[in-house]
């Protein structure tokens, strides 16, 4: 196995904004931190880099409303399961179903239309 060389010789310099700032927006677009950023273009001399596209804000909360819309959607289908083994699948049940089925759609719709 060989030996991690560790890095613990530092370098340092500094930018005006202007000169900084095209550094920055190819930054933005990446997820690399600056030390990785510098060391890629110093070290290995990479001039071009992978644009991962990033997250909008609100992807956290929409993975929580995708995630408990999921939810709601596995306790309807259990609802209708219990219901249709034990043969009592009535009116009742069938307006509930729907009704929430309709709470979902209107939940993922709301998600949507704010993106």
């Amino acid at each position: 196995m060989a030996n991690k060389e560790n890095k613990n010789v530092p370098i340092s310099f500094r930018l005006t904004e202007s000169e900084y700032e095209p550094y920055k927006k190819i930054m933005e677009t990446t997820e690399l931190t600056k030390t990785e950023f510098f060391r890629r273009i110093f070290l290995n001399q990479e001039y071009t880099f992978n644009v991962n596209e990033r997250r909008p804000v609100e992807y956290d909360k929409l993975l929580f409303i995708f995630n408990k819309s999921g939810n709601n959607l596995n306790q309807v289908a259990h609802k209708l399961n219990s219901a249709y083994r034990g043969n009592v699948i009535s009116e009742k049940v069938y307006i509930e179903t729907l009704n929430n089925l309709i709470s979902i759609e209107r939940l993922l719709q709301g998600a949507l239309d704010k993106c």
